[in-house]
């Protein structure tokens, strides 16, 4: 039991108000003494009941502070790393640079191979090698990621020992290669671009030559066309577009201006001395049928049927060149 303060201090109280009081009355101190223990008594009589029970207060508890699991420590499989391995491609001019974590694990516990990363290393470069050699060197990039889906997945060498796969699969042409495969395409794509315009001029002279330029006639409406309303201009170029017409066929060119006839005329010295020309000539024929004719001897009946034939000829040609004359030149 707990004696509070205010309980000491009432009965302290009571001490004094019955010393006092009997002080008062003139008992004597014993008596006073004796009343004094007896009130005391019963006090603590009635103090010692027990108290009510009070509800305990619960103090907050502390956070509790929960660590972290450690990561379990596994030992891994054991690697080998391969760099710069050369692997055939589909283009036999082009090799890849294959380069990739290996990874093995023991299937017969009582393998007695020296080196099992070896067999394992050897079992996935001969499987790349199998998938590379049908791969086009132009798909680098799409190449890289199919061969680390490929050699993801663990396989059996040929013998049963290990299981290996491959990790961090790297796979590439060296810069060399990538070079010269660039200006192949380089030299392709021109290539390519050349013989595009080739076809096009081809395809344009065709229309051209089949189909603008056929006749005349198509040659002036290909004009009109593109000239509408220009029929003035159209009819003054008639000729020039006969004379292209004729040339895109391989024909000869048709001179039917009046300039051109009036140059094909000859003028009057021309004239003069072709008919100059032509007397010296007949008189030097003459002299050289007269010599022939007293050289042979040739019958009579022969000299006649001569001389009128070598008379009619000179007489024919004397009129053919009068005429000629006549038509170009008059008096």
């Amino acid at each position: 039991m707990k004696l509070h303060r205010n309980s000491l201090l009432t009965a302290a109280g009571i001490v004094v108000v019955l010393y006092v009081a009997s002080l008062v009355a003139g008992l004597p101190s014993w008596a006073a003494v004796v009343l004094i223990v007896v009130l005391l008594v019963l006090l603590a009589v009635v103090w010692k009941q027990p108290d009510e029970p009070r509800p305990a207060v619960a103090k907050p508890a502390a956070p509790a502070v929960v660590l972290p699991d450690p990561d379990p420590v596994f030992s891994g499989p054991p690697s080998r790393t391969v760099a710069d391995v050369r692997l055939p491609s589909a283009s036999p001019d082009f090799q890849f640079s294959f380069s990739a974590v290996v990874q093995w694990s023991t299937v017969l516990s009582g393998s007695r191979h020296a080196d099992l990363g070896a067999v394992a290393v050897d079992a996935l470069l001969d499987r790349a090698r199998s998938l590379t050699a049908r791969q086009q060197v132009t798909e680098e990039s799409l190449n890289q990621h199919r061969l680390a889906a490929l050699l993801g997945e663990p396989a059996l060498d040929e013998k049963g020992q290990v299981r290996s796969w491959a990790t961090e699969v790297r796979l590439r042409l060296p810069d060399a290669d990538q070079k010269h495969l660039q200006h192949l395409a380089a030299l392709h794509r021109r290539e390519q671009t050349t013989l595009l315009e080739r076809r096009m001029e081809q395809d344009k002279r065709a229309y051209l030559k089949d189909d603008v330029f056929a006749t005349p006639g198509s040659a002036a409406v290909w004009w009109l066309v593109n000239h509408p309303g220009e029929v003035e201009t159209a009819l003054g170029l008639l000729d020039t577009l006969a004379e292209l017409s004729a040339a895109a066929n391989d024909l000869p060119g048709r001179r039917t201006t009046a300039e051109e006839i009036e140059r094909q005329r000859p003028t009057r010295a021309e004239l003069a001395f072709s008919t100059a020309v032509e007397e010296l000539t007949g008189a030097a024929r003459t002299a050289a049928d007269a010599n022939g004719a007293t050289a042979s001897q040739t019958s009579p009946a022969a000299e006649s049927h001569q001389h009128p034939v070598a008379r009619e000829r000179t007489g024919s040609e004397a009129e053919q060149r009068k005429k000629y004359r006549e038509q170009f030149f008059t008096e």
